[in-house]
């Protein structure tokens, strides 16, 4: 999944509007340690674990096709090879003329192009289409989730174009010590986890930077100013990530 960006002369007038909600008087950053007794703010403990739950679905159901789905396979040029079959436990499909492929975290199109090049040493038209007949168990809903110091913290039904400025202001906006200036996005992509830290106070107050469009399952976290800077920023996502309750057990690619 890859990020879309707004430009800051786009989100200005938005900004502008929510500014006063969305990023108030600034708190002072107060620079102490965490202590490694400090619990996770409390409205934000269920919202997490929802999130985390949200997150295992995902990272455990991705892709189109799951185990005892059932799918069809269409060759328009070679009808005769048409055929239904249901995934196996195993998470592989028999496609006629071919062994079996595993099609665990495979999208449609990306499973359509992989056919569709295997087919090229069989097949003179190698063209094949692929639907799914029938879920076994439905795809989880698409949310995103904004945790942390916000006023309402939980899940949001995604649409397409929703950016980080809009969820956060339907979550209600920062609490009085939430810090805009180190916002962490977390975004799933394949088996992994993309986190990004984002200055959205930097960015509102005009410096460079762009406000970018949330992907679904993404978890947007608001730190509190009493987490201590550091200068390694792989370090300090983490320990955004791990104050506010996710789970830390995926792997993280850290975008710049």
């Amino acid at each position: 999944m890859t990020a879309r960006w707004h430009t800051v002369a786009q989100a200005r007038p938005l900004a502008a509007a929510l500014l006063a909600m969305v990023a108030s008087a600034c708190a002072p950053k107060l620079q102490y340690d965490l202590p490694a007794s400090l619990a996770v703010a409390q409205p934000s403990v269920s919202a997490s674990a929802q999130a985390n739950a949200m997150l295992d679905r995902y990272m455990n159901t991705r892709g189109d096709f799951h185990p005892n789905d059932l799918v069809r396979l269409s060759f328009p040029y070679f009808p005769l090879l048409d055929n239904q079959q249901r995934v196996q436990m195993s998470g592989k499909i028999s496609p006629p003329l071919l062994d079996p492929i595993d099609v665990r975290g495979l999208s449609n199109t990306e499973l359509q192009a992989r056919l569709t090049d295997l087919y090229k040493t069989k097949l003179e038209r190698p063209a094949v289409s692929i639907s799914v007949l029938e879920y076994n168990e439905p795809p989880p809903p698409r949310e995103v989730f904004v945790i942390g110091e916000v006023q309402k913290a939980g899940p949001m039904p995604f649409r397409e174009g929703i950016t980080l400025l809009e969820a956060l202001s339907r979550a209600g906006g920062r609490t009085n010590i939430g810090d805009l200036s180190q916002v962490v996005v977390l975004t799933p992509a394949g088996d992994r986890i993309q986190a990004q830290l984002v200055d959205l106070e930097g960015i509102l107050n005009g410096a460079p930077g762009a406000i970018g469009q949330l992907d679904p399952f993404s978890i947007v976290i608001v730190p509190s100013t009493r987490l201590a800077r550091t200068a390694d920023k792989a370090e300090l996502i983490r320990s955004i990530i791990g104050f506010n309750g996710v789970n830390l057990g995926w792997s993280f690619d850290l975008l710049k």
